[in-house]
């Protein structure tokens, strides 16, 4: 029961899964989880390719060195 709310939830696919899970009640039988994964997954060829490119570590480290800047109201 908790995939299937997740499926239903994370695909939205509410309405779709609803009737699906209706014809599996109507015919005396469970629903098949792994289909229903399947059926509702998105087309890989549609998800978008994402590049991430990290910073080095060296780079926070520099942060780390650095003089904190100045609040208003500080002495000189």
């Amino acid at each position: 029961m908790v995939d299937l709310l997740a499926l239903a939830h994370e695909r939205g696919c509410e309405t779709e899964l609803a009737t699906l899970l209706a014809a599996d009640l109507a015919a005396s039988q469970l629903p098949d989880i792994a289909a229903l994964r399947a059926r509702f997954a998105p087309d890989p060829a549609c998800l978008p390719d994402v590049v991430v490119e990290l910073t080095p570590l060296v780079t926070y480290e520099a942060l780390l060195d650095a003089e904190p800047p100045r609040q208003w109201g500080d002495a000189a």
